[in-house]
């Protein structure tokens, strides 16, 4: 068949390539639908293509069949491109700039896009020579006025326009101009790196400087820009800082594979407001004024802050040891309990502390100290008002459970209370702790007002952030910070060898592992296998436990989300197992009418499918990592009107198919989505992953009461549990500075 272009309008995108290359559908003029599939040569970066462009498409055309998002087959026409050419941006910037710009209320995003659908970049012309009449073909004469003011009195047209045709994302061209305002042009011509600055692609940022800017490969903006990028890639690793050895290897892939640019950029001594150089270790200049922030401010909890209040609140002759100690005593007989002595002195340290730890493994019972000190707390200042915080959606909700008291999430903390509104000498409680980066610790500090007891609660051997930097790690073992360990376990049962297989594990010993006789058990076993037996022995042990994809009492942990032993894969097979036949649920699509819902896999949901709900949704009550199952479907009718039930845990909802977009299946779930759960029965699938170490089969143990099954390669298990925490291996300044300030 014979090459075919075309003109396409964008209407959705398909698919983006991880390294370039993209597969998108279209309309032309004519009404007329195609897919066009786009090689990376064609188009490098993935994310400069967006709904609403218009592309020139030449290539050979195709009749393909395909599955639509209901699961029919259906035919389109592809066109798989040779040559490919943008002939109108999509006006995101533009658009989404008038869309919210307060003073162009009543014009909204929908009137916004068709003023550029109907002008296209001509509609800057038109705003800047005040054509009012031709405006108001679109919108009102009133709205025309008032966009017209708005452009004149912010300066942003040429602007907005420019970083459309410069094709620069809609999310970062927001950054840029709210942060240069209508100066954003001249700062990026003058040096296009500071895009860098604002999350953009190096890859992009760098064919823009030195193809429309002519910025030479050693130029000084380049190699400052390539450092402090090498710098920032280094957080998503969990670093704050790197060594001078390290930086250089990271340099030379990001200049081209080139040494001599890499040791030219070290060897420059240049100075830079982006990044600073302390002996052999470099650290972006972000990262050096946040971990002296909380340096300065945890030391400042520790001595009492500069808070009168505070200082007066413990100065009070109502603290003292023997009515904590008398409190306690009350709290043991009314819940017929009895705390341990390292329980005691928890809730004794912390009662008394501006700034306080209580550390312990999995099932140490910290929550029963938690549940003591805010007696202690409510009998010493009656009425405080408690926070009570975690990382993760679910594990606040346990943390709710087992204190019967409000929790949220630190997010929802930042978003839902006011920093004005918390009163001196109010309590805030952070559990999970181990979890928590840098970043979000500055954000939480800067949150809470000086006069505010903070009570940090974790494991420092469970899993470490996700993002840079490590808390809860620097901060343990310091003497000058009040803190108790809590070491004997009591969640699991003794009989059940969990506690003893964990401890080794903690200790970075391999442990003895319990015989595994294909039934429901006790304690932690491992079977060996290869890792294309990997899943099919695991579908096998799962029913051997006594599995049914009925409920979550059986769970499997896995490492990643990807590849084999992953959450997908292990997921899909599950589900074709036990949902064979069952009614699939439907919901409203504004593009295809009445479909079948599926997960972000395109795998269908269905009744009695197993699901985890992905976001902290707070008015339907549920939080990122709540475990529930579908139990029902109801009519399709309108977009916003429920289509399904779930129940979770006891609670049945009603979801409508924006709610739909939040699930996914649960037979098997990531070890990080389980911190802060237990399940009766574990099973852990184990393969060679940069992920796997001694953290991340500790926390995955600790989530089982009575048995945990893990499978895979022995060898790769035992090298992880014996090697060193990835957390040990990150590079950080946050103890140094720590010890420095504040005292070892």
């Amino acid at each position: 068949m014979s090459d075919l272009s075309v003109q396409l309008r964008i209407t959705s995108i398909r698919s983006r390539g991880k390294f370039g290359g993209v597969i998108f559908a279209g309309r032309t003029d004519a009404g007329e639908n195609y897919v066009a599939v786009c090689h990376h040569k064609l188009i490098p970066d993935s994310s400069l293509v967006d709904k609403g462009q218009q592309w020139r498409i030449r290539g050979t055309p195709s009749l393909r069949e395909t599955f639509g998002s209901n699961g029919f087959k259906i035919k389109e026409m592809q066109i798989t491109a040779v040559e490919v050419e943008l002939v109108r941006p999509s006006g995101r910037n533009l658009i989404d700039w008038i869309a919210e710009c307060p003073d162009c209320q009543g014009i909204g995003q929908v009137r916004a896009s068709r003023l550029y659908d109907h002008f296209g970049p001509s509609l800057v012309d038109h705003i800047e020579q005040k054509n009012l009449g031709a405006l108001a073909e679109v919108i009102s004469e009133d709205a025309a006025e008032l966009l017209c003011h708005a452009f004149t009195k912010h300066h942003m047209s040429s602007t907005l326009l420019w970083l459309d045709k410069a094709g620069i994302p809609r999310r970062i061209g927001k950054k840029i101009t709210d942060f240069y305002k209508d100066k954003a042009q001249e700062k990026i011509e003058a040096n296009p790196y500071v895009l860098i600055s604002f999350e953009a692609n190096w890859k992009t940022v760098d064919e823009l400087a030195r193809q429309r800017f002519s910025v030479p490969l050693d130029d000084p903006r380049r190699l400052e820009a390539a450092i402090e990028e090498s710098l920032y890639r280094g957080l998503k690793s969990g670093h704050t800082c790197l060594p001078a050895n390290q930086l250089r290897t990271r340099l030379t892939t990001l200049l081209g594979n080139s040494n001599a640019l890499a040791d030219q950029a070290l060897a420059g001594g240049m100075i830079s407001s982006q990044y600073r150089v302390i002996g052999d270790i470099y650290q972006a200049s972000g990262m050096y004024l946040i971990e002296s922030y909380l340096t300065n401010r945890l030391q400042a909890m520790v001595i009492g802050e500069n808070e009168q209040g505070q200082v007066g609140l413990f100065g009070k002759p109502s603290y003292d040891p023997r009515n904590v100690d008398r409190v306690i005593a009350t709290y043991e007989r009314a819940h017929a309990i009895q705390l341990s002595q390292e329980q005691k002195e928890a809730v004794r340290r912390s009662a008394g502390a501006y700034l306080s730890l209580i550390l312990g493994g999995a099932g140490t019972g910290k929550t029963t100290v938690l549940n003591a000190l805010y007696e202690v707390l409510e009998e010493l200042q009656p009425d405080v008002p408690i926070y009570q915080l975690a990382l993760a959606g679910r594990a606040a909700q346990r943390m709710s459970e087992a204190t019967g008291r409000e929790s949220m999430t630190i997010a929802g903390f930042l978003t839902k209370v006011d920093s004005g509104q918390i009163d001196l000498g109010s309590v805030v409680v952070v559990d999970e702790m181990s979890m928590v980066d840098v970043i979000l610790m500055y954000r939480l500090l800067r949150h809470i007002p000086p006069g505010v007891r903070l009570i940090l609660i974790g494991d420092p051997s469970q899993l470490p952030p996700i993002g840079p930097g490590l808390v809860l790690h620097a901060l343990a073992g310091l003497a000058s910070i009040p803190q108790t360990e809590l070491k004997v376990v009591k969640r699991q049962s003794s009989a059940s060898g969990i506690p003893k297989v964990a401890a080794a594990i903690r200790a970075h010993n391999v442990p003895t592992w319990a015989p595994y006789n294909g039934n429901p058990s006790h304690g932690v076993s491992f079977i060996s296998c290869s890792l294309e037996e990997l899943e099919s022995t695991v579908e096998r042990v799962y029913e051997e436990l006594g599995g049914t994809g009925t409920d979550n009492r059986v769970q499997i942990l896995s490492i990643t989300n990807s590849n084999v032993g992953g959450v997908k894969n292990v997921n899909a097979a599950l589900h074709g197992r036990y949902r064979q036949g069952a009614e699939p649920v439907h919901c409203p699509d504004a593009e295809f009418g009445v479909v079948g819902a599926t997960t972000l896999e395109r795998v269908p949901l269905k009744v009695g499918d197993l699901v985890i709900y992905t976001e902290n949704d707070y008015t339907l009550g549920l939080r990122n990592g709540s475990l529930g199952r579908i139990v029902g479907t109801l009519p399709v009718g309108e977009p916003d009107e429920p289509c399904c039930v779930c129940d979770f845990e006891g609670t049945e909802y009603r979801l409508t198919a924006a709610h739909m977009h939040a699930l996914n299946h649960a037979y098997s779930i990531t070890v990080h989505k389980s911190q802060g759960s237990q399940f009766e029965r574990v099973i852990v699938p184990i393969r060679d992953s940069r992920l796997l170490d001694q953290t991340l089969i500790y926390t995955a143990v600790t989530r089982g009461v009575a048995q945990v099954v893990i499978i895979g390669d022995l060898a790769t298990a035992e090298s992880a549990i014996k090697a060193p925490a990835s957390a040990a291996r990150r590079h950080i300044t946050l103890p140094t500075l720590l010890v420095s300030e504040i005292g070892s």
